[in-house]
């Protein structure tokens, strides 16, 4: 690991652990939170009544947890603004908190958590489909109110905005898939669970497609491409993103060109086979989202504009 991003590692104080720690499970509740309405609203069919039930208590939990770390980073920042446990409790520099980017990315996040947490314990027939959807986007587009493209300016910080939309609705889909795929692995025979596979894995070409070029486009208006930029804390760090990405996709692909075409053929073994990788995705998934979380926390793009 190159010493500079050792350096970073290392001066990490309790306050950017405890923030980056919070900001990381946010995001992998409201990502899994989301990948689950998608995932109903596309796979519906395939699902029986039991199914559909248990991912829609799962989904509820994690809306539920999602909504109150939300409210819990609000007080985390409060106190990293006072550098003192009394400051997450100040009025003052609660106000400061609630008036900043992070105070706005809240207030459109939280009506919609609270509206999923009622559509996943209330039952479809009380909530019409499309709310969750909505409220599902709109969670999405929460992100887009905080982070280093808010320190673009005009057009390109819109741009940069609407591309981080279009990469959180991506990896909502691919990551908040991963534990309805896993749990209908136990209650499928092999066959139901291939039909499955196979038509998530179709469209996952076009997300990993969108997800790629979103990052991408996002990196090229954030970071620059100089050799020093790159040795730098937020490139080092971004490297190492890359890697994991690489990873994860390399898992992805294990999946479809290998393990659906044996689930289709009927292969019982894929099963367990499956389920590993699907379980390595979740932990590959995990170490990029703590590095996500890392950015804004400690670190920033060596230049912008």
């Amino acid at each position: 690991m190159d010493s500079t991003l050792l350096h970073l590692l290392a001066s990490i104080d309790g306050w950017q652990i405890c923030a980056i720690l919070i900001k990381a499970i946010t995001y992998a509740t409201c990502l899994t939170m989301s990948g689950g309405v998608f995932f109903l609203m596309i796979f519906a069919a395939y699902l029986d009544a039991a199914e559909v039930h248990t991912i829609k208590r799962f989904t509820g939990v994690m809306t539920l947890i999602a909504a109150a770390l939300s409210i819990a980073r609000i007080f985390m920042m409060s106190g990293m603004l006072s550098d003192d446990l009394r400051g997450m409790w100040d009025i003052q520099f609660l106000h400061m908190v609630l008036g900043s980017k992070e105070g706005l990315a809240l207030s459109l996040r939280l009506p919609c958590l609270f509206l999923l947490a009622i559509w996943a314990h209330a039952g479809e027939r009380n909530i019409h489909p499309a709310l969750p959807l909505l409220a599902a986007l709109l969670t999405s587009a929460s992100f887009s109110a905080v982070g280093h493209v808010n320190e673009l300016e005009g057009e390109t910080r819109l741009l940069a905005q609407l591309l981080i939309v279009l990469h959180v609705l991506a990896v909502s889909f691919w990551v908040g898939a991963l534990w309805p795929l896993l749990h209908i692995t136990y209650d499928r025979n092999t066959l139901q669970v291939a039909a499955i596979a196979h038509q998530f894995s179709k469209l996952a070409v076009i997300i990993v497609g969108i997800l790629l070029l979103a990052g991408a486009s996002l990196l090229w208006l954030l970071q620059s491409f100089s050799a020093k930029a790159w040795q730098a804390e937020y490139g080092q760090l971004m490297i190492l993103k890359l890697v994991s990405v690489s990873l994860l996709s390399g898992l992805a692909a294990l999946n479809k060109f290998r393990l659906t075409p044996q689930l289709r053929h009927g292969e019982q073994s894929a099963i367990a086979t499956l389920r590993l990788s699907i379980v390595m995705e979740m932990v590959v998934a995990g170490i990029i989202l703590l590095i996500t979380a890392s950015f804004t926390t400690i670190t920033g793009p060596a230049a912008t504009g």
